[in-house]
């Protein structure tokens, strides 16, 4: 997990941003303009990271960029549920970067391209994906 500042550091109100995400859905009504991949994941683990990363693979953007963002919570039980015992271990196996942000909501882990967002706004939304956590 990267510690320092980096371009993977963004300044944005995560619960904010993750609403704004949550309106933007491909699967939304009433537009054909582009939007975010929005998917349900049973809990936070390994193979729902995956899926993520798979949900972005036949888009325009540059793989390098995307990171992983999780809540404290959400980081702990992605640990415990992959049965690692550190973020290199997993960021290795998923070949992204994973971000522990502390406004990041509970029930919902983003994958984008930092620049995808602007604050809390949505820049390019097929930069993002959001797993939503317990959905059904």
């Amino acid at each position: 997990m990267a510690d320092s500042e980096s371009d993977i550091d963004i300044d944005a109100d995560f619960d904010r941003l993750v609403e704004n995400v949550r309106t933007q859905s491909s699967e939304a009504p009433g537009s054909d303009t582009e939007r975010v991949t929005i998917r349900s994941l049973e809990d936070v683990s390994y193979d729902g990271l995956r899926e993520l990363l798979t949900a972005l693979e036949d888009e325009d953007v540059d793989p390098g960029r995307l990171t992983f963002y999780l809540s404290p919570t959400n980081a702990e039980r992605l640990l415990e549920n992959a049965d690692a015992t550190d973020f290199e271990t997993l960021e290795e196996r998923l070949g992204q970067p994973l971000r522990v942000e502390e406004g990041m909501p509970e029930d919902a882990i983003l994958f984008m391209d930092p620049d995808a967002v602007s604050g809390s706004e949505i820049a390019d939304p097929s930069a993002i994906a959001c797993g939503t956590i317990g959905a059904t």
